[in-house]
């Protein structure tokens, strides 16, 4: 007997996700996970799903920070203060050793957003430079110096990934002159505009919004560093079983929904998969992201008293 038939000759099981992943793909994800419920309750698994993000109420973190949260069995989330936050990754409680469920690329890109066992890395933003000049390849602390830049996502990931990534490269202080130098936008979009509308010299944005330079009034490079990369992970608390939470994973992370992420988003597929598309920085041999090491030396406190020192509007998760 095979595990999907296994799973529907026994009692229902309830498994809770909490998704906040691809905002502007959100849309096609909604739809994608409508169509998974129904596939797995054929085998009798009750997929209930909670979203989180833009358009939502909050950010998962920010939930999950708070004193009586409910907690999921499964998460996917490009809000890396899940992971990122010791308050929050506590809270989560046991989990599973994930990490090799699928297996994973082996490229430089993925094995950098490589974390902890009970992180399964799912997908890669790359944020490159997009303006309106050709690009100097100068290391990102030289650039900021010698030019307007702008970056976005106050609150969500792609603004603090950039200033961790400098501070664990460069050093504190330098991350501190990125946020005082630099025009900080309350989404990456609004860093795209300034770069578009010669506002800035040059944004950090996600490659889908670089993709429509046109080589002659604008243009996109990868820094001097490679991409900054924003990554999302999967993980499964130890509230459901084993065999369930993978069966889960592997209908979740499928080659449909990684696909559609690589044609539509430019993101990094993390999975080793059989794929038609792929990412313009799948194959970068350089890039920028944060350790886990950096992570855990990195109190929370620490970095936002240094990031609500340029930033106060920010939101202090935890």
């Amino acid at each position: 007997m095979n595990e999907s038939n296994e799973r529907s000759s026994k009692e229902p099981v309830t498994v809770t996700l909490y998704w906040n992943h691809i905002c502007i793909l959100h849309n096609f994800e909604k739809a994608y996970l409508a169509n998974l419920q129904e596939r797995l309750r054929s085998e009798g698994i009750h997929l209930v799903v909670r979203f989180f993000g833009l358009g939502y109420d909050e950010h998962m973190a920010a939930y999950l920070a708070r004193d009586g949260a409910q907690m999921p069995d499964l998460i996917v989330s490009a809000d890396l203060e899940v992971f990122e936050c010791a308050k929050v990754f506590d809270a989560l409680g046991p989990l599973h050793d994930c990490a090799t469920w699928l297996p994973l690329k082996s490229t430089a890109v993925v094995q950098a957003v490589k974390r902890t066992d009970q992180l399964l890395p799912v997908v890669a933003i790359p944020l490159v430079l997009y303006g309106g000049s050709p690009i100097p390849n100068d290391p990102l602390p030289t650039l900021v110096r010698n030019a307007r830049v702008a970056f976005g996502g106050i609150d969500n990931s792609a603004g603090k990934i950039l200033v961790k990534s400098v501070w664990e490269r460069y050093g504190k202080a330098v991350a501190e002159e990125l946020l005082q130098r630099c025009t900080v936008t309350a989404m990456p979009i609004g860093a795209f505009k300034a770069a578009r509308t010669k506002e800035a010299d040059f944004a950090l944005v996600p490659s889908l919004y670089a993709l429509r330079a046109d080589g002659t009034d604008s243009f996109f490079e990868a820094s001097h560093e490679g991409p900054v990369l924003l990554p999302s992970y999967f993980c499964a608390r130890t509230s459901v079983e084993e065999s369930v939470a993978r069966r889960v994973c592997r209908e979740l992370l499928s080659e449909e929904l990684l696909d559609f992420y690589a044609a539509n988003g430019d993101l990094v597929v993390c999975p080793q998969q059989s794929l038609e598309h792929a990412s313009t920085q799948d194959d970068a041999d350089a890039c920028l992201t944060v350790s886990q090491s950096f992570i855990d030396a990195l109190d929370s406190r620490t970095f936002y008293e240094l990031y609500r020192q340029h930033i106060p509007s920010a939101e202090v998760i935890g």
